[in-house]
């Protein structure tokens, strides 16, 4: 992969839905102030990126975010963090094909209606909208059988394309200034508060909307040598990829909020196109509109492909079935066309996709909150691993930045969880508890000789890893019940400081989460470190600096 090809996957992962989307809620929740909302929550990704990409570059591995905490720290936080990344990446194509519906919704009405008579920004999918939504979620899913190379480059134009549309949108609707075609109010230009605006980061979809930096980090020993190496190019393409985003993502909320009384909020039009048709621009409609469908697509067929990658290294490190590896046993061939196992990665992702769409009645809202909940738990065991492999790594891989930004990062993550409230964390705790007690919970089922799927169950690699749930004095077992411990911790004080209990003061609390979370980020370094000692890490080798261009082939 070119510095393109990556910065197709990493911007093609960030830009989805949520600029399309996201800035309605965050406008509802915290106002004006919502502007600060995309700011903390770039922040928080630039902060995360860097800790991932030194991590990733140092050990790169394809699957590294199962594979390396499977290192540092062993199978069962592998398998707790594979389980929040399953559903995580499963999820997005469910969250994605409800905004592709909704964009449907100009061309075709039915497909949704408003879920709270309070808030109409807020739709749930009809019938026919949840039809839709697994249509759109199966093409996601054949794009996802095209050959790697081809899927890389289309990836890449689409990228193009919905990078511009919104820069357009930006460039375009700041310099019309067009207050004087109509608004009958001048919109709300105070926020609501500094938890309003901590709130807004996760409940109304910014943490979503970044999410999907990683995606270079994926497909890290495919990417090109030669000239300015490896970790140039991934760092190109995802610190680029975060800042581009938070600059964009900023300017478009100031756009929506500054313009947001000439928004109709019952018209199946994006508040963009409305704001388009206001300033009479009439010429970049049709692109808004196209890019309604494209831009979630887009989006969608990245982490659907990243998941295969990392399904596969769950698969190759016997934490789940041992048929969802690259075995040519389990491949299929249609016509000319040889596919290895992803496609059935794919099949598990989009069944996943499905209960959750319905779960959730196609709320895009609701989907992205528990996506965003999902997502920093992923995030939280980078930094955990970092600083636990630090002295297994080659000499000066990992930078002072890098291990300051660690824990620092970490703390971020638990407060940015907390301030998100109750009704968003819940969700995402409730489905990593259904997921961690699937993956954890087959090995089990899998000794028993069950009738019907008992010969299923019999390649089920995870098995011997069930008897280390009853020890907890092993090192890894500790590990696993620590961070087990800390998020049942982290959602209870949640609990605590929103209504209707409200035992804690949000103040109070914050510096409860804060120093507990710096705790656990240590204690769970000792214990990875422990770990370590019994079983040494097999790590990659580190990405080349560089390969000159004359011996790149050799």
């Amino acid at each position: 992969m070119s510095v393109f090809d990556l910065v197709g996957m990493a911007a093609g992962g960030v830009i989805g839905s949520g600029w399309l989307l996201a800035a309605v809620k965050a406008d509802d929740t915290a106002g004006f102030g919502a502007v600060w909302s995309w700011a903390i929550g770039g922040a928080l990704m630039l902060v995360i990126a860097v800790v991932m990409v030194e991590l990733g570059t140092a050990a790169p591995r394809t699957g590294g975010l199962v594979f390396l905490p499977l290192q540092s720290s062993g199978p069962l936080v592998a398998t707790i963090v594979a389980a929040a990344l399953w559903i995580f990446y499963a999820i997005n194509t469910a969250s994605e094909a409800a905004a592709m519906t909704k964009g449907l919704s100009f061309w075709r009405s039915g497909l949704s209606y408003p879920s709270d008579p309070g808030d109409p920004s807020q739709y749930t999918l009809t019938h026919t909208g949840l039809f839709c939504a697994a249509l759109f979620m199966a093409v996601i899913t054949v794009l996802n059988l095209l050959a790697q190379q081809l899927l890389v480059k289309v990836n890449f134009l689409l990228t193009v394309w919905k990078v511009a549309v919104p820069v357009l949108v930006v460039v375009l609707l700041i310099a019309s200034g067009f207050d004087h075609h109509g608004p009958t109010t001048r919109p709300d230009t105070h926020g609501h508060g500094v938890g309003a605006v901590l709130a807004a980061v996760v409940s109304s979809g910014v943490i979503f909307a970044y999410m999907g930096f990683q995606a270079p980090l994926d497909f890290a020993g495919s990417v090109r040598r030669r000239g300015i190496g490896r970790p140039a190019r991934i760092r190109w393409a995802v610190y680029g990829t975060v800042v581009g985003s938070l600059i964009l993502y900023v300017l478009l909320q100031i756009v929506f909020s500054t313009h947001r009384s000439q928004w109709l909020p019952g018209s199946p039009d994006s508040p963009y196109t409305q704001f388009a048709i206001a300033a009479s621009i009439g010429w970049i409609v049709p692109l808004l509109r196209v890019n309604a469908l494209l831009s979630p697509m887009g989006a969608g067929v990245v982490f659907a492909h990243g998941l295969t990658r990392e399904v596969a290294a769950l698969s190759r490190a016997h934490l789940t079935h041992r048929g969802l590896q690259t075995a040519t046993n389990a491949s299929i061939s249609l016509g000319r066309r040889h596919y290895d196992v992803y496609w059935a990665v794919l099949l598990v992702d989009f069944v996943i996709a499905w209960i959750m769409l319905v779960v959730c009645g196609g709320s895009w809202g609701t989907l992205a909150a528990i996506s965003g909940v999902l997502g920093l738990v992923i995030y939280v065991m980078p930094g955990v691993v970092l600083v636990s492999l630090r002295k297994h790594l080659a000499e000066g891989q990992i930078g002072a930045t890098a291990r300051v930004l660690a824990p620092v990062g970490f703390v971020a993550i638990a407060l940015v969880l907390y301030w998100a409230g109750w009704e968003s964390l819940w969700k995402g705790m409730a489905a990593l508890a259904i997921g961690i007690v699937l993956l954890l919970g087959l090995p089990v089922l899998a000794r028993w000789d069950l009738p019907v799927v008992g010969r299923l169950l019999r390649q089920y690699d995870a098995k011997e890893h069930a008897d280390l749930l009853r020890t907890v004095r092993d090192p890894q077992a500790a590990c696993a019940a620590s961070l087990t411990g800390y998020l049942a911790v982290l959602t209870l004080l949640t609990l605590m400081g929103n209504s209707p209990v409200a035992l804690l003061p949000k103040s109070v609390g914050s510096v409860v989460v804060g120093v507990a979370a710096l705790l656990a980020f240590w204690h769970l370094v000792a214990l990875s470190k422990a770990y370590m000692e019994k079983e040494k890490p097999k790590l990659p080798a580190p990405l080349e600096t560089a390969l000159p261009r004359a011996t790149a082939g050799k």
